[in-house]
């Protein structure tokens, strides 16, 4: 049997040996997990406490990098703690806990970019659409792309406001809603195309 590294091992013609310390590794923490998510669903503080200490650094900078704002970053980290405390007996190990916990903070995430952004979108894709400004917020196309944003699709709706409102990158949309950038480019074209020609009419 080899004990040379893999990329040793390739190099001289050897077969890679199994790195099962990684899996062993990963194992031992989905085990830890399942453990960890049942005491908290069954009503343990301990556990909910030793979960809290083990992932607030980590969730308060996935919300802060998007909000810029310590209260409401603050705020949206103790949310996702009650929603895992609600859902820790939904977990399943087919995944990492770390891929279940970041997939309830984006969806969490993802709910408080677009509460916020009822009224104030409007006035920025006014000028993202027509490169003009309004001073009237209840102006006429501000109303119409109001209603017709509330048409579009989530997918839609959803990576326009990241585009608009947050100014993201197409790769940091992507990596949000979890699909690639050509979905996301797609989406943010037929929003707009259907917005303008809503307001089309106006300009």
């Amino acid at each position: 049997m080899s004990n040379f590294s893999p990329s040793i091992a390739l190099h001289l013609g050897l077969k890679p040996q199994k790195d099962e310390s990684v899996s062993n590794s990963e194992a031992y923490r989905m085990d830890k997990a399942v453990i960890q998510m049942e005491k908290i669903s069954n009503g343990d503080e301990n556990a909910l406490v030793e979960l809290i200490n083990e992932w607030k650094g980590s969730i308060y900078a996935f919300f802060f990098r998007s909000l810029s704002n310590h209260a409401d970053s603050e705020d949206l980290t103790q949310k996702f703690f009650h929603r895992i405390y609600r859902a820790a007996g939904t977990y399943k190990p087919k995944a990492k806990v770390s891929t279940w916990l970041f997939t309830i903070a984006r969806n969490l995430l993802i709910d408080e970019l677009k509460r916020r952004a009822r009224r104030p979108q409007e006035s920025m894709l006014v000028e993202w659409e027509t490169g003009s400004t309004f001073e009237s917020s209840g102006n006429e196309i501000e109303e119409i792309l109001s209603r017709e944003m509330s048409k579009l699709g989530e997918n839609q709706r959803t990576a326009l406001l990241l585009r608009v409102q947050q100014e993201w990158s197409y790769r940091e949309i992507a990596d949000m809603m979890e699909t690639n950038e050509a979905n996301v480019k797609t989406w943010i074209f037929r929003a707009r195309s259907i917005l303008k020609k809503a307001i089309k009419p106006q300009l």
